[in-house]
């Protein structure tokens, strides 16, 4: 996740740059635990996630991400990349995209 969201990060403060205006971010898991300790301020068993996990935590408390969404499995657009059936979640994630004109 945290590599996502240098990513994402990267990838906003470019758009930022060329519109000229802050956009929204929104960092999105499936993984009902990762949401409920980085937003509910749940604790931290795995070491090796520590780091990660206290560095989202410190952006989401400083608003760099706008909103933490947890996702259920069946609305994870993802899953149009890692799994062999279909999803519909991705296909109604463009389709909002290019409403929105993002796209």
């Amino acid at each position: 996740m945290a590599h996502g969201f240098d990513m994402g990060i990267a990838i906003k403060t470019t758009i930022c740059v060329i519109l000229g205006r802050q956009i929204p971010m929104y960092l999105c898991t499936h993984s009902h635990s990762l949401y409920e300790c980085i937003s509910k301020l749940g604790t931290i068993q795995e070491k090796s996630l520590k780091k990660d996990i206290l560095w989202l935590r410190e952006s989401y408390e400083r608003r760099d991400i706008t909103e933490l969404r947890w996702i259920t499995g069946n609305s994870n657009p993802a899953d149009a990349m890692t799994k062999s059936k279909a999803c519909l979640a991705l296909q109604n994630l463009v389709d909002i995209l290019i409403c929105m004109r993002i796209l």
